[in-house]
């Protein structure tokens, strides 16, 4: 029996609305601590976005590290595979990877070539459990426009990349019963995520059907999307999920880690193990109401009750007042005010348009916002090829 916990989408150092969220991520790793004790890990994967940005503070980057010592620590026998998401730096994470690999953690932060030629083999790789082999890990990090080309420049599609990568790993494992665990950072059509701009990175040339995916592999580890879930109700294709909400678009996740067991070449199970949120993300009131009706239901608030709060105004009731008025509502209570909530408002003759606050613009995904301009520009959705473009443009900045 082998057994491989699933995890992605950490974005530590990521913050919520100014507020620092350290004890969070701190409870996220005791949990991880606790599960790879308490199911008898073999395999850690982390599928992309181990940092929220390029350049991570020297405290978050000390943190990752500790960590990765910490759990080689407590657990020897661990083998940690780590790989690169779209808000990662291959550089920077790749720098400590040969150091890495006496705590028995593998980084693969970009894909090489040699030659100009796609390096599949240095992406593919055994891990043996007591001396025996046991499973083959396609490790793939977040493909970038670059990395799809070929030696004679000719562009190839994901789905191409992870065939290449499957004929790698199939003539690896050659007779042995063992199974094929590939790791992803990227979108699947028909994954289920949120529409919010502040919410899930989707789209570009990361995006993929899953149709099209080997057949070969036992199971994929997905990133990227923040909803746990199977990919078209395909136990063996999975999303694990962000550890924790980082907009309220994802207030009503269910985070959770994905613990994988195999027996041989066959998925034996999958368990999936609950993240408690220590500070919850909650809207007041569901539907927008007057501020008079708001400021009541904010003043019943439990003076200890911790949250991160959404307030749900009616458009015509903000103002530039409105902001310190609720603070002062709060100001005896652990409840934390972020932001208000967007409200569509549809004018005659226009689009329906986003109304976003100053914090909410500053945590919005830029490619959401040239698209929603796009739109109430040009009255159509902007086309596929200006997306990729754009999309490419925005990713050599993270």
């Amino acid at each position: 029996m082998l057994k491989v916990l699933h995890t992605a989408d950490w974005h530590l150092g990521k913050d919520l609305y100014t507020y620092d969220r350290t004890e969070e991520f701190e409870l996220f790793f005791s949990e991880l601590k606790s599960v790879i004790c308490n199911e008898n890990i073999d395999i850690l994967l982390v599928a992309g976005d181990v940092f929220d940005t390029a350049s991570p503070g020297n405290a978050v980057a000390k943190r990752y590290y500790e960590l990765i010592c910490d759990l080689h620590s407590e657990f020897s026998d661990l083998d940690i595979i780590i790989t690169a998401g779209n808000h990662d730096s291959p550089s920077y994470l790749n720098a400590p990877k040969e150091v890495l690999l006496s705590q028995k953690t593998i980084v693969i932060g970009s894909v090489a070539k040699i030659d100009g030629n796609i390096d599949y083999n240095s992406l593919v790789f055994e891990i043996s459990k007591n001396g025996e082999p046991a499973a083959i890990i396609c490790a793939v990090p977040f493909l970038r426009r670059g990395d799809l080309y070929d030696s004679m420049s000719h562009p190839i599609s994901v789905s191409q990349f992870y065939q290449d990568v499957a004929q790698i790993a199939i003539e690896l494992r050659g007779d042995k019963n063992i199974p094929i665990i590939a790791t992803g950072h990227l979108t699947t059509s028909n994954a289920e995520y949120s529409t919010s701009i502040a919410g899930d990175q989707v789209g570009g040339q990361d995006s993929i059907n899953a149709a099209e995916l080997p057949s070969d592999f036992t199971y994929f580890a997905l990133g990227h999307i923040h909803k746990p879930q199977p990919v078209d109700g395909n136990r063996a294709v999975r999303y694990s999920g962000s550890p924790i909400a980082f907009s309220f678009a994802e207030k009503d996740y269910k985070h959770s880690f994905a613990v994988i067991e195999f027996n041989g070449n066959s998925i034996n199970g999958i368990k999936l193990c609950n993240i408690p949120q220590l500070i919850p993300l909650k809207t007041i009131p569901d539907e927008p109401q007057s501020f008079n009706d708001v400021k009541q239901q904010l003043l019943q608030i439990p003076d200890d009750e911790k949250m991160y709060l959404e307030v749900n105004l009616l458009q015509q009731d903000i103002n530039p007042d409105t902001k310190a008025q609720i603070i002062n509502c709060l100001k005896t209570k652990a409840a934390k005010f972020c932001t208000f909530k967007k409200n569509i408002v549809k004018q005659q003759g226009r689009s329906e348009q986003k109304h976003l606050s100053a914090e909410e613009f500053r945590h919005a995904d830029p490619l959401e916002i040239i698209k929603e301009i796009y739109m109430n520009k040009q009255k159509c959705k902007m086309e596929d090829k200006y997306v990729v473009m754009l999309k490419d443009i925005l990713d050599n900045f993270n």
